[in-house]
């Protein structure tokens, strides 16, 4: 790798795959697009920074994780506002990708909410020809118009693309406020809780709701892989394997030292899609890849813990809602 741009590299996982890339190719030029340098909803100006970045270099690589997501119950109440934003800047550095750096290779990271609702896991064939869950249509449509758009170029351009799908997301980096991912957001409850001595803390939903959930380090590994190797269009990332809310609970709840009551509130809270998982045999068959760090949530969590993320997040208040280590549902 001579050269890459990495669009998105201020967020959760753009940031660890920007600083990875720098780690692995120390010799590399890796250029950092995140919001606060340019605006990707904006034509002009995203056409202007790739321009610059591509200016005297030769791209090999560009990374495309630029989006605008939030958790909860925000993508019911501002579909418009995403959709706008996402298809925007999607269609925006597709462009720019084919003005400036068209003998890169670009790798998209997309999410599993593009999926219909189903109790199985997700093989790749299924992310067409099926409505995703209401709630995340306008979200889920902008992020398959992204992989319409990629083969779009292939199609007329001849450039080279893959994108991963990505499950829930959690690792050093996230947010610990109550309006933040699931994971991130129990953490926060449950440590002002313990230092509150609060009687009780809520959770959304029933408990049974299940997530998949993948070590930011291992995202990272899988992304730069299929960037290297990788020739399929689309790709699952994870580890397969489901796990529920209330399990994730009782692992925060432990771990924060909280001994109250958990009380689940599944009627007048948002709740989401009851299940999500990945079939992961493509990307294992296509490039040989697993995720092999922390695979097992449980093996994750317990190292996540003992980097201090929990202990950390008794000074969110102190600090603000970004700590250094939590954990995140994308």
């Amino acid at each position: 790798m001579r050269s890459a741009i990495v669009a998105g590299s201020t967020g959760f996982i753009g940031a660890h795959l920007a600083a990875r890339l720098r780690r692995d190719f120390p010799d590399a030029r890796i250029l950092g697009c995140g919001s606060r340098d340019v605006d990707l909803t904006n034509r002009d100006a995203a056409f202007a920074w790739f321009e610059r970045a591509a200016a005297g270099a030769e791209i090999d690589h560009v990374f495309h994780l630029a989006a605008l997501y939030k958790a909860g119950d925000w993508p019911v109440h501002h579909p418009a506002t995403q959709f706008f934003a996402n298809l925007s800047i999607n269609v925006n550095v597709l462009e720019a990708w084919a003005r400036f750096a068209p003998g890169a290779k670009l790798t998209s990271v997309v999410s599993y909410c593009m999926y219909p609702p189903k109790e199985t896991p997700h093989p790749e064939s299924e992310l067409w020809g099926a409505e995703p869950e209401d709630y995340l249509f306008a979200y889920a449509f902008s992020k398959k118009g992204l992989l319409v758009g990629q083969r779009a170029y292939r199609q007329e351009h001849g450039l080279e693309s893959t994108s991963l799908v990505l499950p829930t997301i959690f690792g050093p980096g996230d947010s610990f406020a109550e309006n933040s991912h699931v994971v991130g957001a129990l953490i926060g409850k449950f440590v002002r809780a313990a230092r509150d001595g609060a009687a009780e803390v809520e959770v959304w939903g029933d408990g049974e709701q299940r997530r998949e959930f993948l070590f930011v380090e291992d995202a990272v590994d899988g992304i730069l892989a299929a960037a290297l190797h990788a020739n399929a269009d689309v790709l699952n990332l994870g580890t397969g394997q489901a796990h529920s809310v209330r399990e994730l609970a009782e692992m925060i709840r432990e771990a924060s030292g909280f001994r109250g009551a958990v009380r689940y509130e599944p009627h007048n809270r948002f709740v989401g899609v009851r299940h999500r998982a990945l079939d992961v045999s493509r990307v294992k068959r296509e490039i040989g890849w697993t995720a092999t760090q922390y695979g097992d949530i449980n093996a994750a969590f317990s190292f996540a813990y003992a980097l201090g993320f929990i202990v950390l997040g008794r000074f969110i208040d102190r600090v603000g809602a970004r700590v250094g280590y939590a954990v995140s549902l994308v």
